[in-house]
């Protein structure tokens, strides 16, 4: 029973304060302004919390200062990893391309070879190009 005196007091409490809702604001604004004149009426309290304002500002832009720096390091040493790792790999492909094209011509010369020997024999050379070129099953 109490649940439905609470609740039916509420509603009635909205539909007033929907009514009258420059009172309840005016009743803030009240209270505000007696805060602040409390505060501003003691200048060193509110000189204190300027201050203690001011150093929290201050050691959170140190820290952002930092944060940056850090990030700006980071970035410097993936950007030098990177491009010591393209080096590399440019290096690489530079060295595998050398090598298929000393192998080319390594079986050129073989390939050469191999027919200028098996030239009246086209049994023999078919038998030895399957096998230079791995099809020697089929």
């Amino acid at each position: 029973m109490k649940w439905l005196a609470v609740k039916k007091f509420l509603k009635k409490a909205w539909v007033w304060t929907k009514t009258h809702w420059w009172l309840p604001l005016l009743v803030l604004l009240g209270i505000v302004g007696l805060l602040l004149f409390a505060l501003t009426r003691n200048s060193a309290f509110l000189s204190s919390v300027m201050d203690a304002y001011k150093n929290s500002r201050e050691s959170y832009k140190k820290e952002v200062d930092a944060l940056n720096e850090i990030h700006s390091r980071e970035v410097e040493k993936r950007n030098q990893v990177l491009e010591e790792y393209n080096k590399n790999v440019k290096r690489l492909e530079e060295e595998h391309n050398s090598r298929d094209d000393e192998l080319d011509s390594k079986k050129k010369k073989e390939l050469k070879k191999l027919i200028e020997e098996s030239y009246n024999d086209p049994e023999k050379l078919a038998k030895e190009l399957a096998r230079l070129y791995g099809m020697e099953n089929g």
